[in-house]
């Protein structure tokens, strides 16, 4: 890549880029002087620009992991980062991990035994029954 930029900024000489207007109003652009019977249009200035320094990359490293640090940060501090993750709090506390598993458990069960023939009111109630147990 530095190769790269530096042979595309080699010679450093003022250039220019030429509009020229051909017959018809056929539009060309030249890095020299028109040819013989186009009309000169517009001339812009084309020196590269200089390729950063190593100084200016660092600089601009830096300056991107530390958005980037920042972005995680406060997306923590949003709850929206890919790593936030809710607790639900029970206000009884007598429900254990045990009976949902259960509840999971027999929902499974019945799926099973009742096999193609159940009903959309069958599986609302199953369920209904592990989100209660689930709480």
């Amino acid at each position: 890549m530095l190769l790269l930029a530096a042979l595309m900024c080699g010679s450093a000489s003022a250039q220019v880029v030429n509009k020229c207007m051909g017959k018809g109003g056929a539009v060309h652009y030249y890095s020299g002087p028109c040819p013989a019977g186009y009309q000169h249009a517009k001339t812009w200035d084309a020196t590269p620009e200089q390729p950063p320094t190593n100084e200016e990359l660092w600089r601009r490293y830096y300056q991107r992991k530390q958005g980037e640090a920042d972005s995680r940060y406060l997306s923590g501090l949003a709850g929206t980062s890919s790593g936030a993750v809710g607790h639900r709090v029970r206000a009884d506390g007598a429900r254990s991990a045990s009976a949902c598993d259960a509840a999971k458990a027999s929902r499974e069960s019945t799926l099973a035994a009742v096999g193609m023939r159940r009903t959309y009111e069958l599986l609302q109630q199953l369920d209904d029954s592990v989100r209660e147990a689930c709480k």
